[in-house]
């Protein structure tokens, strides 16, 4: 009996250590982060799954990271303020900063080893709920900014990237007052293993064409083509 308390103080005593390592401060509600870290495939009686947590999670991030941008880039238009929120909500950004601040290594799961990086980015959205319910909404956003957006983010570099040549193309074209027109110029293949080929035109001319197996990145080879063409 002495044992198994030993034990289960020790598991305890390792979570608590692990998660402060990660917040920076002391949980009111240990509880809540128990669950945030509990995958629907490892659900404990006692704490649930983090599914409704992972929805709560969604909601304050993408609010946050809004209302940051539009204070801080008071210079830039809608267009570029969604493509910046784009980049930082976005599953693969958040699946890698979910394994930056070791995340990865707090999830339960009966998944075995091939672990879906989606995984890790739907626990850190939990997370962020699991803060936001024990501490408040005015701490869970200064944490956002102080421990993962000033930390992980730099709106320079995300400048230079660009999260889809398509959306890229079309802001560049009505920000010019330019007429495009994306194409369908033919399509080949069985109807299980098609290839459509898209023609890009500005103008009423052909810039840039390109084939895939479907409509959507067709258009996207195509606008990528053309951006680096016009340089842009």
């Amino acid at each position: 009996m002495l044992k198994w308390l030993n034990e289960l103080f020790k598991a305890k005593s390792t979570f608590s250590d692990e998660l402060y390592s990660i917040l920076g401060f002391i949980p009111k509600k240990i509880e809540l982060y128990h669950q945030a870290f509990c995958h629907s495939s490892n659900e404990v009686q006692e704490y649930g799954n983090n599914e409704r947590l992972e929805f709560l999670g969604d909601a304050i991030f993408n609010a946050v990271i809004t209302e940051y941008l539009f204070e801080k880039m008071k210079q830039k238009d809608e267009g570029t303020l969604t493509d910046f929120r784009s980049k930082m909500v976005s599953r693969k950004t958040l699946n890698l900063l979910a394994k930056k601040i070791k995340i990865d290594k707090m999830v339960r799961t009966n998944l075995g080893d091939k672990i879906p990086s989606s995984v890790y980015g739907n626990a850190f959205e939990a997370l962020i709920a699991a803060i936001y319910l024990d501490k408040g909404s005015a701490f869970c956003n200064k944490f956002i900014i102080k421990r993962i957006i000033e930390p992980y983010f730099s709106l320079n570099e995300l400048e230079k990237e660009i999260s889809s040549y398509k959306k890229h193309f079309i802001h560049w074209a009505q920000k010019n007052n330019n007429n495009y027109s994306f194409i369908l110029l033919g399509e080949t293949g069985e109807a299980h293993n098609k290839n459509f080929e898209i023609g890009l035109f500005l103008k009423d001319k052909i810039i840039a064409t390109a084939s895939a197996g479907s409509k959507k990145k067709a258009e996207e080879a195509s606008a990528k083509k053309a951006c680096q063409a016009l340089k842009i």
